[in-house]
């Protein structure tokens, strides 16, 4: 009688009152079972922005206290998967709460026209290892999803896409494995103090038809800044899997920052940074640099460094039609790692419906400690900071596929470059690759081509060119830093007056970084 006569006050009372109600208590009944289509989550978000955050639930005592290894025993039983025992092309798994992963979110479909939810139970997981006080499992909630399917021509379902942790989504196409991962949005990111973190309170998947070639997801996403109704279209590809993401912010207070539509990635060591003496792999990264394309069509290459502390660079560029976090080499030679496979880790393009317009790029890259923590972080950030009380629309296209951007031609490109100290000069040698729809570089010859170079932080010494038998063209600069900062460089590749290469820039350590790393990296066999 008590619980009934609650939820018919509940029911009574303003949105935002109800859903305040429901978040704090998850027995509660919940306005999210109303959620059928994208405009009812859209009126939702409007009604929760203008309540107070709810902070997360609290997890159990018993699953704070896993390791990773102990998390990692944990899998979901695919016989359990949702809609597996249907004709829907795509099925849905979820992931148990534990280890760093504590975020609580609530998961339903609509089928038919109505919502329904999916509660979660401990009947669907493997447990490999015994977790104290096992009773105070059955109420832990979902972490997060995953959708399984069939890529076109692939006989196996395989993982596609999964949304896990805060706002973070990782997928991959048939011909990828995961890698960088994108997220929902970025608040005051990049600043001298902690970020805030939005994440996704709930999801709802509308059922397939068993011909469809797509997947659906909503999302409402939540923080003590910002509520989001978000719209995922997944469209799994052989070869490239692409993602449309629209969405509608409504902000509970102006952030100092917004990051749109943000990447991350990860990038210990490569081209211009040698790892750790007993680690023989030439290479460990998941991308190896930022390409943007601005406004004029004019091609940015920003190749990833790592310095020894925190650093945030903006490129500067009045317009973007698109940017990218880029795994260009997919050599497995770079790398020589057959458990990683990092040569089949893939490029993240974000490709807006709309040209991006007063704002910038930003790059964030972070020491890191290890290949299992994401150091890398690229978003666009907006002069203009959201109005109280008016959405923020957001619209574009992820695209995830192997190697170089296809759309990426008539320029040629940096494919490779390396960095040696001689006393207090540097030299830097950066290999351009032409484009396969152009000649090769030899017939530009080596007394045509001009280069186009900047310094910032640092004194030219010299700088050549010279084009080699395969065509490629190599261009070597000394130089002498100036102060004791990385030394900012850009260099371009002119033929007649005009551009033939992407702008290569590169934020260049003075001296040469180090690094502590974990034993793991630094043992004897």
């Amino acid at each position: 009688m008590r619980f009934s006569a609650l939820l018919l006050v509940l029911f009574l009372l303003q949105p935002s009152v109800a859903i305040r109600a429901w978040a704090d208590s998850p027995r509660v009944a919940s306005p999210l079972a109303e959620v059928t289509s994208f405009e009812t989550l859209l009126k939702l978000v409007a009604d929760l922005s203008k309540s107070d955050f709810v902070p997360r639930a609290p997890i159990p005592k018993s699953l704070e206290s896993l390791d990773y290894e102990q998390y990692r025993e944990i899998q979901f039983r695919h016989e359990k998967a949702v809609w597996r025992n249907t004709r829907s092309p795509f099925w849905i798994e979820t992931f148990h709460r534990g280890f760093v992963q504590r975020d609580r979110v609530s998961l339903f479909v609509i089928e038919a026209g109505a919502s329904r939810e999916i509660p979660f139970s401990t009947d669907n997981f493997h447990y490999g290892v015994p977790i104290a006080q096992p009773d105070t499992l059955a109420d832990a909630g979902h972490a997060g999803i995953r959708i399984v399917g069939r890529f076109p021509e692939t006989p196996d379902v395989q993982e596609i896409l999964t949304f896990l942790g805060s706002s973070y989504f990782r997928g991959r196409s048939a011909a990828t494995v995961y890698g960088a991962s994108a997220r929902g949005l970025a608040v005051d990111i990049g600043l001298p103090r902690d970020e805030e973190f939005p994440f996704f309170r709930a999801f709802w998947l509308p059922q397939p038809q068993a011909a469809d070639t797509g997947q659906t997801v909503l999302a409402l996403m939540d923080s003590e800044t910002v509520c989001g109704a978000y719209e995922f279209e997944l469209q799994p590809g052989a070869l490239e899997t692409r993602i449309h993401v629209r969405c509608s912010l409504f902000f509970r207070r102006v952030p100092e920052k917004v990051g749109i539509a943000p990447l991350t990635s990860m990038w210990i060591w490569g081209d211009g940074l040698q790892g750790p003496p007993m680690d023989q792999r030439p290479a460990v990264h998941d991308s190896d640099g930022l390409l943007v394309r601005d406004g004029n069509g004019d091609w940015i290459w920003r190749a990833f460094s790592r310095q020894s502390y925190p650093s945030v660079s903006r490129v500067a560029a009045k317009q973007v039609t698109g940017f990218g976090v880029i795994q260009r080499n997919c050599d497995y030679d770079h790398f020589a790692d057959s458990n990683a496979q990092y040569h089949k880790r893939p490029s993240l393009w974000i490709e807006p419906s709309q040209k991006l317009t007063a704002g910038s790029i930003e790059l964030i890259e972070l020491p890191g400690a290890h290949e299992g923590i994401d150091n890398i972080g690229a978003y666009w950030v907006p002069d203009q900071l959201p109005t109280l009380g008016e959405p923020m629309e957001l619209d574009y296209t992820i695209r995830i596929f192997p190697g170089d951007l296809p759309q990426q031609s008539g320029v040629a490109r940096a494919t490779g470059f390396s960095v040696t100290r001689d006393a207090d000069r540097i030299a830097l040698k950066v290999t351009f690759t032409p484009d396969a729809m152009r000649q090769d570089l030899r017939q530009v010859g080596d007394d045509s081509l001009i280069l186009d170079t900047s310094l910032v932080r640092g004194e030219l010494i010299s700088k050549t060119a010279k084009t080699t038998a395969t065509g490629d063209c190599e261009v070597e600069l000394v130089f002498r830093p100036s102060e004791e900062s990385p030394v900012e460089i850009g260099i371009t590749l002119m033929h007649g007056g005009k551009e033939i290469s992407e702008r290569f820039t590169y934020l260049c350590p003075d001296k040469q970084p180090t690094f502590m790393y974990p034993q793991v990296y630094t043992r004897k066999e």
